[in-house]
């Protein structure tokens, strides 16, 4: 799948913002563990396919429990943090970073198609990590059942650059329990947070996911970024970060809004 220079962007700014904090991955496939890639529901020796098929006198035509081929996708960015590390210096971001998280960081109004393959790849993985692909005698579906507990382990991250209250409604967002404007999640059985990045409040503790905004909301976080003490543990990497932006986004074409990123970006010194 082909690239546009911002997904590059947020892929390595991730890797160096997040890195001592935990294991970021990148284009990770998921599901995780390769046995769980390539799958088979048994046939039941095809008992069901001979008897199907006398009844319907279409041998040729029915079956039973056929292979079933579960492809690897790949995610972006999947993060896994130190639990023995504290992210206070990552502000809002640290807090929704609690537990392994796969971000998706979109840079438009995204479509339901698009936040559906983002739910997709987290259920993968999800579903991936508890086994449940892997084809189980009954006793054991019921005594995992008895025993399953509602543990929010993982976590979907969602970076949108703005959205609508039309759309915040289709897929069910509602405000989230930080009381923070911007901030929403889904039903609580899909772990999932949304970041309306525009909808921020313009303070310290949300600038690493203002910098990934749109437009002026972007602008003024480079510039706050520029601003802040020369001996800050993070902003020279980041600052390297949108350095590479800067040269992948001269050599392509660049609309109205790029040429005023980049007149911001031209500003960041050597």
């Amino acid at each position: 799948m082909t690239r546009t220079s911002f997904n590059l962007f947020a892929q390595r700014y991730f890797s160096t913002l997040l890195s001592e904090f935990g294991t970021v991955y990148l284009n990770e496939p998921v599901p995780r563990d390769p046995k769980l890639r390539v799958y088979k529901l048994p046939s039941r020796n095809n008992v069901g396919t001979q008897i199907l098929g006398a009844v319907t006198q279409r041998n040729d035509r029915i079956m039973i429990s056929p292979e079933v081929i579960g492809e690897a996708e790949l995610v972006d960015v999947l993060f896994e943090p130190d639990e023995q590390k504290a992210r206070t210096e990552l502000g809002l971001l640290g807090e929704l970073l609690s537990v392994p998280c796969i971000i998706e960081t979109l840079r438009w109004l995204p479509t339901v198609r698009e936040v559906r393959t983002c739910m997709r790849h987290w259920l993968s993985w999800k579903v991936g990590a508890t086994g449940g692909m892997i084809p189980v005698d009954q006793d054991a579906v019921d005594r995992e059942i008895e025993e399953e507990e509602d543990i929010d382990d993982k976590l979907l991250l969602i970076v949108l650059p703005s959205t609508t209250p039309t759309l915040l409604e289709t897929w069910g967002a509602s405000p989230d329990s930080r009381n923070v404007p911007g901030v929403y999640q889904l039903a609580p059985a899909f772990c999932t947070m949304i970041v309306v990045v525009s909808e921020l409040p313009q303070d310290t503790s949300t600038l690493w996911l203002r910098l990934l905004g749109r437009g002026r909301t972007q602008r003024l976080a480079i510039q706050e970024l520029m601003r802040l003490e020369l001996r800050h543990p993070i902003r020279e990497a980041v600052l390297h970060q949108f350095k590479q932006w800067y040269e992948l986004m001269i050599q392509g074409q660049m609309g109205k809004e790029s040429k005023l990123c980049l007149q911001v970006l031209s500003q960041i010194e050597s």
